[in-house]
């Protein structure tokens, strides 16, 4: 056995459970971001329908950046639970 062999056998699980715990990230993230944007479409369109007089004292109260505040703490939250169970692969 030599020390490439026994290295390769060290690091291999390791590699593997990185790329693994990065594609879960990856997909969870950008699935919970896509969800989001959607919502957020969904809103502002029916928005749309309202009077322009309505809409206006809405944009005033800063009813749209509310809501882009509440679609991000969503996606951070999502984000830090991946993290955190990504954390989980590495550390047993």
């Amino acid at each position: 056995m030599t020390w490439a062999t026994w290295l390769l056998g060290l690091v291999q699980p390791l590699i593997v459970q990185a790329l693994v715990a990065l594609g879960i990230g990856v997909l969870t993230v950008s699935g919970i971001d896509l969800a989001i944007n959607a919502a957020l479409g969904w809103v502002t369109s029916s928005v749309g329908g309202l009077p322009s007089d309505m809409a206006n004292v809405m944009a005033m109260g800063g009813i749209f950046q509310g809501m882009g505040y509440i679609g991000g703490g969503i996606s951070a939250r999502v984000a830090m639970a991946g993290v955190s169970g990504a954390k989980k692969f590495f550390i047993k």
